[in-house]
């Protein structure tokens, strides 16, 4: 009985996340964390982050140099290269790497949208992403691979 409470609290506040972020321009996690706050939910940034994820959250531009949530493409894949290259060459400002770890130092409120990009570039040894406000993540299956995507990453 209590998963199915759980499912339903689940539902719930991914709901109010969709409206939250289709009625107002929501640029930052702790942002939505409070909003839900406002709103009766008790949310950690673990949850928030989560939902994010699951909910395929992507940041988008206002035109003014912000940016903020807004639902991404459920069945969205990337086909070509060229859609990661702008991306990437206006978010990025650091790559680094330790051992099998790639780390992507993004502007500020970026780094979901390009990890959720590299995700659907299925680079070859990649185990997994996990992005914040403004650093990505990379498992890399081997130091080998790490090494190559980095320095792939540093040449774009």
């Amino acid at each position: 009985m209590k998963d199915i409470d759980n499912r339903k609290l689940k539902d719930k506040r991914r709901e109010r996340i969709r409206e939250l972020i289709s009625k107002e321009h929501i640029a930052t996690q702790m942002e939505l964390s409070q909003r839900l706050m406002e709103s009766g939910f008790q949310v950690t940034q673990a949850t928030v982050s989560r939902d994010i994820r699951e909910l395929r959250l992507v940041k988008i531009s206002d035109g003014d140099g912000t940016y903020h949530y807004a639902l991404g493409k459920a069945s969205e894949t990337v086909s070509s290269h060229e859609k990661f290259y702008p991306i990437f060459q206006s978010s990025i400002l650091r790559v680094d790497r330790a051992q099998n770890i790639v780390v992507i130092h993004t502007e500020t409120g970026m780094a979901q949208a390009v990890c959720a990009t590299m995700d659907n570039m299925k680079y070859p040894g990649v185990l997994g992403t996990v992005a914040g406000d403004d650093t990505i993540f990379a498992v890399v299956q081997s130091e080998e691979q790490a090494e190559e995507l980095a320095d792939m990453l540093q040449r774009l």
